[in-house]
C-alpha cells in the first residue's frame, strides 16, 4: 500500500488548501468539516474555486495537522481539514507515518505537515 493513488476532481464553490483532507459533495470536492464525514482524500494542490484537484486516496502523502498526533497513530479530520488523532478508529482515514530524525521519531504538533499513509478502504470507495 505504498503507491500513492490519486484522482482528479474539482473543487467546489470554495478554493481548496493544499494538503488538506477533502471530501465528496454531490461530485465536487470540498474541505472536510469534522471527523463525522466519510473523507475522500487528501488535496495535492490548491486550486481556485471549481478548479481541478489532484487528491491522493491511498498511500503515503503529505498532510497538514491541526494537534497532536502520536508516531503511527490513527487520524480523522477537524472541522477546517486538518488531520487530528482519531478518538474513534471507525473514523480513521489513515496514520501517521513518521519519517525518522537520527533514529528517533516524534509526534506532530499543530501547524506540521508530516507524512501519513491513507487506508485504502475508507467506507466511500470500494463497496464492502
Amino acid at each position: 500500500m505504498s503507491e500513492q493513488k490519486t484522482i482528479l476532481g474539482k473543487a467546489g464553490a470554495s478554493a481548496l488548501v493544499a494538503y488538506t483532507i477533502v471530501v465528496n459533495n454531490s461530485g465536487v470536492l470540498d474541505t472536510a468539516a469534522d471527523d463525522e464525514v466519510v473523507a475522500l482524500g487528501v488535496v495535492q494542490n490548491a486550486p481556485a474555486a471549481s478548479g481541478e484537484a489532484l487528491v491522493a486516496i491511498e498511500g503515503f502523502t503529505l498532510v497538514n495537522f491541526g494537534g497532536v498526533v502520536q508516531p503511527y497513530g490513527e487520524i480523522t479530520t477537524n472541522a477546517t481539514g486538518l488531520a487530528i488523532a482519531a478518538a474513534n478508529p471507525s473514523l480513521a482515514i489513515g496514520y501517521y507515518c513518521p519519517e525518522p530524525v537520527d533514529g528517533a521519531v516524534s509526534a506532530t504538533a499543530s501547524g506540521d505537515r508530516a507524512r501519513v499513509c491513507l487506508y485504502s478502504y475508507k467506507g466511500n470507495i470500494v463497496p464492502s
